[in-house]
């Protein structure tokens, strides 16, 4: 299995003892994410980079709307140059960095520009770059397929949605080309005992939430929703609140559907694995079945435990 930690750098000096940390214990890379309440994305690229030597750091993932292509084309080239093989860039149309600031996500067509001007220029210094798209249904499937050479899937552990993406993904490519890597993303936390998974599972809960808001807010073509609850899913995505996007703990998208207890474990089960060491393992193991990689977002408050925790059940 090749595992990557999903971090939002909190600070430099933690940054580069959580990259250190994912690589003693085993896990194949790191995605950095962008966001605008937590430190700048390159320069904690950097951190990560420095602070290891075999790990594999990537955006996971920026957008094309808040930095010009120029500046993500000029950290590529300057990161891939001095990390060979171990940078990659990761990047969608933007969601909470865009909407934060009301500023609208990147088209269809713009971010296909976006990823052929940074490949452009990158190829033109002499640097083979790694572009990854983040899609969460067929049409952004599709420009992943043409200008990037892997998917990050915002579907959750799906095998029918993720299948969808591989498909419409590998339909795009061009003739003769390798096909694109599809990756997984979903949630995890690992508890010692089973009081200690049940409330993991609670402190879940809106990290699940955000992870579906992603995947199903625009539309659920392709994405395999059950049908009793597209509906309600889609009645109450219009309350979500941007400012507790990707928080754990008490926030108001936390409690959006405490009454449909069914709908919160539904969510939890799609977009996050809990539980003890073993049965992460065995999750991610069949999983892994349908993708190249799989992103681990952690519980970013008690990320170094859940890495030691993460490093034990790959041991």
């Amino acid at each position: 299995m090749r595992l990557c930690a999903n971090w939002l750098p909190l600070s430099p000096g933690l940054t580069r003892e959580v990259a250190a940390r994912c690589e003693s214990a085993g896990l194949w890379g790191i995605g950095i994410g962008d966001s605008p309440n937590y430190g700048e994305l390159y320069s904690a690229c950097t951190d990560a980079l420095g602070a290891t030597s075999s790990l594999v750091v990537s955006t996971s993932v920026t957008n094309p709307v808040t930095r010009h292509w120029s500046v993500h084309a000029s950290a590529v080239r300057a990161l891939t140059s001095a990390h060979p093989g171990r940078f990659r860039l990761g990047f969608g149309r933007g969601d909470s960095a865009v909407r934060t600031f009301g500023l609208r996500p990147a088209s269809l067509a713009g971010l296909e520009e976006f990823g052929r001007s940074v490949a452009d220029s990158a190829r033109a210094s002499g640097v083979a770059p790694f572009l990854l798209v983040a899609a969460s249904g067929p049409a952004t499937a599709r420009t992943a397929g043409r200008v990037a050479d892997g998917v990050i899937a915002g579907v959750g552990a799906d095998p029918v949605a993720l299948r969808t993406i591989r498909d419409r993904a590998h339909a795009a490519r061009g003739a003769g080309a390798a096909p694109p890597e599809v990756w997984a993303s979903v949630r995890i936390a690992i508890g010692r005992d089973d009081d200690e998974v049940r409330g993991l599972r609670r402190r879940l809960v809106p990290r699940a939430v955000s992870a579906s808001h992603f995947a199903f807010a625009s539309t659920f073509e392709g994405k395999n929703v059950p049908e009793e609850y597209a509906g309600v899913l889609a009645e109450r995505y219009s309350g979500y609140d941007y400012g507790s996007h990707g928080r754990s703990g008490a926030t108001s998208n936390a409690t959006m559907f405490a009454d449909r207890p069914d709908i919160e474990d539904y969510l939890l089960d799609r977009f996050a694995v809990v539980g003890r060491a073993d049965d992460c393992r065995a999750r991610l193991e069949d999983l892994s079945a349908h993708v190249d990689g799989i992103y681990l977002s952690l519980l970013f408050e008690d990320a170094l435990p859940q890495i030691d925790l993460i490093g034990g059940m790959l041991a």
